[in-house]
This record gives C-alpha cells, structure tokens and sequence, in this order.
C-alpha cells in the first residue's frame, strides 16, 4: 500500500493553528536574520531539507503573523530565554520519564 504524503496547502490548513516548540524556534531564529535556511537549522531542523522547511515555515499563518509585529530587542531577547526555559522543563520531564537518551534535536 503506498501511503500519499500531504501537500504544502493540506500541511497548511492541518497545522495553521498550532504553535509548536519547532515553529516558536524558527520564529525566534527567523527575527535574527531574516534567512529562512539559517533559522530553520539553528531551531534544531537537519541540514538535509532545512531550506525547504525554512520556506514552508516562513509560509505558516502563525509566522506570518508574528513576524507583523514589531518586536524590538528586548522582546526577541525574552523570546529566547522563554525558550530556554522550556527546554530545561521539557529536559525535566524527560528525567522523570527516564527518556534522558530519547533526544529529538
């Protein structure tokens, strides 16, 4: 049986509402320099298909959006700690799970 993947404008209307960690990296990454590619592997996303995800990421509805605003430094600077944060509470979870060696970056 062969399995149909999704296209851009089905991934798009499936996910338009929903923030990830992925996404909230990418947004973080994304405000740094405006490159999609170089957002796209600095939030964690592998070499091999970066450029292409950083484009469809840059196309997301929640993207889109929050690149409108204007943030000035100190938000984007919050951005990135509150992100850190959520690393160390998700690395938490992973110890109390016993998932330390189950790493998804």
């Amino acid at each position: 049986m062969r399995i149909r993947q999704m296209g851009f404008s089905s991934r798009l209307k499936a996910h338009k509402h929903i923030l990830t960690l992925e996404t909230l990296q990418f947004i973080v990454e994304y405000l740094e320099d405006g490159n999609a590619r170089q957002a796209a592997l600095r939030s964690g996303i592998p070499e091999t298909y970066a450029a292409r995800q950083g484009q469809w990421l840059k196309k997301h509805p929640l993207v889109m959006a929050s690149l409108e605003r204007d943030l000035d430094d100190s938000d984007h600077k919050r951005l990135k700690k509150l992100i850190n944060e959520i690393h160390l509470r998700m690395d938490e979870c992973k110890r109390i799970l016993g998932l330390e060696e189950h790493r998804d970056d």
